[in-house]
């Protein structure tokens, strides 16, 4: 097999997994990705919409770039048994992880930028 090594990160998330179960994400190794890939887009604001609320939306999408695998549930579904969030990741889908998977997979991007 060809190419770089360490193109994965395995993030595991053992303090928000039941007994028996593994809430994980495996994400593309910003280290391994093009600059223009960690880039969010340029998002005009809405209707609305303030600053933050437009840098949260389009830091979304970013994360949703990463994310290889996972398994994880809708933090939004307050069902008993939460619904698995299904694959191919969306912003969207993003948007409905909890904060703790969120800001570690935005800390993989940040040691990336602002190293050291």
């Amino acid at each position: 097999m060809a190419g770089y090594a360490n193109r994965t990160i395995l993030l595991d998330f053992p303090e928000l997994s039941e007994d028996g179960d593994k809430v994980h994400v495996i994400i593309r190794n910003p280290k391994m990705m093009p600059v223009q890939d960690l880039n969010p887009p340029d998002f005009p604001l809405q209707e609305g919409e303030t600053e933050t609320e437009r840098d949260f939306r389009q830091g979304l999408v970013v994360l949703a770039r990463l994310v290889v695998a996972w398994h994880v549930y809708d933090a939004t579904d307050l069902n008993e048994d939460q619904a698995l969030l299904p694959l191919p990741a969306t912003p969207e889908l993003v948007a409905k992880l909890p904060v703790e998977i969120q800001t570690t997979m935005g800390e993989a991007i940040k040691a990336v930028r602002n190293p050291g």
